[in-house]
């Protein structure tokens, strides 16, 4: 007699897909593995550049690192995009809530970090900037016209201010 097989409770092995996975795939959206990317990279350059970083637990929060630039704890929100909208990348700045798309607000997030996968740009952007947007549209280097949110290209310095904002 063989051995009996045991129940997988609803798990999926590891050598399979997940239904997320399946669905995703089936959709054509790359979604959730471009937001990973932008997550880990995140991690990578922030940590490199000596900031602390924590993970909220759960998904509950709208954001995803808790950055700790030894004066101040910020709420970052990381966006990663490889989507083009007529040359421009478009980067949505919104979260879903009864699912309709709602822009951050300051009492939600500080920072938001944008990624341009493709160019592996960051945009480290406050969240007065953000706020009453659902999308942004960024201009890769050598665009025809000027970038509004190229002071705040690669800008970690931002990270590092005692409240976030830089004066000139």
């Amino acid at each position: 007699m063989g051995k009996a097989k045991r129940a997988n409770r609803g798990r999926t092995p590891a050598s399979e897909e997940s239904r997320a996975q399946r669905a995703a795939r089936k959709k054509g959206s790359a979604k959730p593995k471009e937001g990973e990317q932008g997550e880990l990279a995140f991690l990578s350059k922030a940590s490199s550049l000596g900031f602390a970083l924590s993970l909220p637990y759960g998904h509950m929060q709208r954001y995803d690192f808790i950055v700790d630039s030894g004066t101040n704890l910020w709420r970052v929100q990381v966006k990663t995009t490889t989507h083009m909208l007529n040359g421009l990348y478009l980067v949505g700045m919104h979260h879903r809530f009864n699912q309709r798309a709602r822009a951050y607000t300051a009492s939600e997030i500080d920072f938001v970090a944008a990624y341009i996968l493709p160019k592996k740009t960051w945009y480290i952007l406050p969240v007065r900037e953000v706020t009453e947007h659902r999308q942004l549209l960024f201009r890769p280097k050598g665009y025809h016209r000027p970038d509004p949110y190229a002071r705040y290209r690669e800008a970690w310095h931002l990270l590092g201010k005692p409240d976030g904002l830089l004066f000139r």
